[in-house]
């Protein structure tokens, strides 16, 4: 019990760089609108897809090498008018294209655009700047695999290990190399989307469940050398948070539990 409290003070203290935006297990919920048919006039979409770009992200002590994924980019599908999901409790979805909106956040990797993004900053009580986040979260996956972040998460890679590394060494655990980080946690959170392979295992990082521990794999793939004794779901499997939502999800879309209000 006393290794567990001493990890819950370790990770507590990583997770200042991590607001609550990202908790493991929010809630919400959309109240459905019975609507009217009517004719749907939808325009195809395109697909874009770019090569593979291989990047170096240059810390103070080390250079690591990262090579992203090729990236597909899909232009919005524009529809007119109001589709009918069909049914009494059809919901109702807006329509307007994507330009009629100013992006301010994403986040399809966990806290890549909070923890990964001048973390030495941390949640800016101190009246730091944090203008930098805001820039992110307007950008887009396309920038990312082009390279545009990667100096940034190096940065708060680094930041990371040396705060902590001591700490995992006194609990026997391993931490890793800037490198390990990078081959491990580089893959999930560049670019910022949330991947899918339907030929392995769901769960995170591969989709994400509900249920799923999604910070603390995070950090145990950003911290830790991942191996046979310190798998990537070793800090969720720790009895470090509730081990489940306190409102049981619903079965049918769109599955979260009702908001707390």
């Amino acid at each position: 019990m006393k290794t567990y409290v001493t990890i819950h003070a370790v990770l507590a203290t990583a997770l200042l760089f991590a607001p609550a935006c990202g908790d493991d297990k929010g809630s919400t919920d959309t109240d459905a609108t019975t609507t009217t048919n009517e004719t749907t006039d939808t325009t195809a979409s395109t697909t874009d897809t770019t090569g593979p770009t291989t990047s170096t992200v240059t810390t103070e002590d080390e250079t690591a090498t990262v090579t992203t994924s090729p990236t597909t980019t899909t232009s919005p599908t524009t529809t007119n008018g109001t589709t009918d999901t069909g049914g009494e409790e059809g919901f109702v979805f807006p329509t307007e294209p994507f330009d009629a909106y100013t992006q301010i956040d994403r986040h399809g990797a966990v806290e890549a655009g909070t923890a990964g993004i001048a973390a030495a900053l941390g949640l800016g009580l101190g009246g730091e700047d944090l203008s930098i986040r805001d820039a992110y979260n307007a950008s887009n996956p396309v920038e990312d695999a082009a390279g545009m972040w990667l100096s940034e998460i190096g940065a708060s890679v680094t930041f990371f290990h040396e705060a902590f590394d001591d700490d995992l060494m006194a609990l026997n655990l391993v931490p890793a190399t800037v490198q390990e980080t990078v081959d491990q946690a580089g893959p999930v959170i560049v670019p910022d989307t949330i991947k899918y392979d339907p030929s392995m295992p769901t769960g995170y990082p591969n989709g994400r469940a509900l249920t799923d521990q999604v910070v603390d794999i995070t950090l145990a793939a950003v911290l830790l050398k991942l191996g046979p004794d310190q798998p990537l779901t070793l800090f969720a499997d720790l009895p470090l948070n509730p081990p489940e939502n306190d409102v049981p999800f619903k079965a049918e879309f769109p599955f979260l539990a009702p908001p707390h209000l």
